[in-house]
């Protein structure tokens, strides 16, 4: 097995939270790819390298995708939202649930009312019936 072959299963991870509006985070994520790579005494050049090595060819889904599962950390539900219902959300609401996105990523803890209105945001703008 190639030393790409034991990190890629933590880089598919990390590379697609790079996708975030927040730069904090890209550089977090960044900063934590690196840290893989060097662990497995790799760098950026290497991934370069792993990725032209295997070249592919989108192809797009012949039925629709299955449903993703619902959320179920209150940071999760904060990314989802702040994913999939912030152009449906009045600004109070936006600025609230990129702030708790932002402070449940760094691993801080939401208080029992942050978490309930964190769920009932979620609760109304995924329809989820739970």
């Amino acid at each position: 097995m190639s030393d790409m072959a034991v990190v890629a299963p933590k880089l598919s991870k990390l590379i697609p939270m790079l996708a975030t509006d927040h730069d904090g985070e890209v550089i977090a994520t960044v900063r934590a790819i690196s840290r893989t790579l060097k662990g497995a005494g790799m760098d950026f050049h290497n991934l370069v390298e792993a990725l032209g090595e295997h070249k592919q060819t989108y192809t797009p889904p012949t039925k629709a995708p299955a449903p993703t599962s619902q959320p179920t950390s209150l940071r999760d539900i904060a990314i989802w939202l702040r994913t999939h219902a912030a152009h449906r959300m009045n600004y109070k609401e936006q600025k609230f649930v990129m702030d708790m996105a932002s402070r449940l990523s760094a691993g801080q803890q939401a208080s029992t009312k942050q978490a309930n209105w964190l769920r009932s945001l979620h609760y109304w703008y995924s329809g989820d019936v739970r």
